[in-house]
């Protein structure tokens, strides 16, 4: 014989959005979403057997972590791997995390190629980082070595690193001097540490000259 339980109440939860919190005759309560409430059709004196009252957690569990992650996506962008950690760090198992991130890429939400592009752009226009730097905060993101050289070769369509350089050195070291060997030696270490490579730097600076010299 499969056990059972009835409701004896639902009850509001003011202080939690469309959640109610449902009293059963043995002594139990939950917390459940008003959509698993309405799904299963849990009202006062419906009674349900143990398979259910597991199937109702378990649904309730899946739809809470679609719930949040939606709540997070709707406030900034995301990455697959970024989502997913932020889900993990908030306490939902990783099945669940799975089959929601999922959803929401699939409905769109969550798109990493769209993302690697966003954050490239912003880490080199708005960071002046170089290539090397880029490339490494997207895989820190979980994005594939192949989004990352898609993303990084859309940006050098718009402006070649050395370019950006020189854009800088403009903006950020007005009175960089090109022909002092220690200033120029400063200026390569700054570029360097922002993930610049050797061989951007040096024809920018060679470019650099030439365009005081004019």
């Amino acid at each position: 014989m499969i056990d059972s339980m009835k409701i004896i109440k639902l009850e509001k939860i003011p202080a939690k959005k469309d959640s109610f919190k449902v009293f059963f005759d043995n002594g139990e309560n939950i917390l459940l979403s008003a959509d698993i409430i309405v799904k299963f059709g849990l009202n006062q004196g419906v009674e349900i057997s143990d398979i259910t009252f597991k199937e109702v957690l378990a649904a309730d569990k899946a739809y809470r972590v679609i719930f949040d992650a939606l709540t997070l996506v709707s406030k900034r962008s995301y990455s697959i791997k970024t989502l997913s950690d932020r889900l993990l760090l908030k306490g939902y198992e990783p099945d669940n995390i799975k089959s929601a991130v999922s959803r929401l890429t699939e409905l769109g939400y969550i798109n990493d190629e769209k993302y690697a592009l966003a954050y490239a752009k912003y880490l080199y226009e708005k960071k002046g980082k170089g290539e090397y730097a880029v490339r490494k905060e997207l895989e820190e993101k979980g994005i594939s070595k192949e989004l990352a050289n898609k993303a990084l070769g859309s940006l050098k369509t718009e402006a070649e690193p050395y370019e950006q350089i020189i854009e800088t050195i403009k903006r950020k070291f007005k009175d960089f001097n090109a022909k002092d060997k220690n200033e120029v030696r400063r200026i390569a270490s700054f570029f360097l540490r922002k993930g610049f490579a050797s061989e951007d730097i040096s024809k920018a600076l060679r470019n650099y000259k030439s365009i005081e010299i004019e």
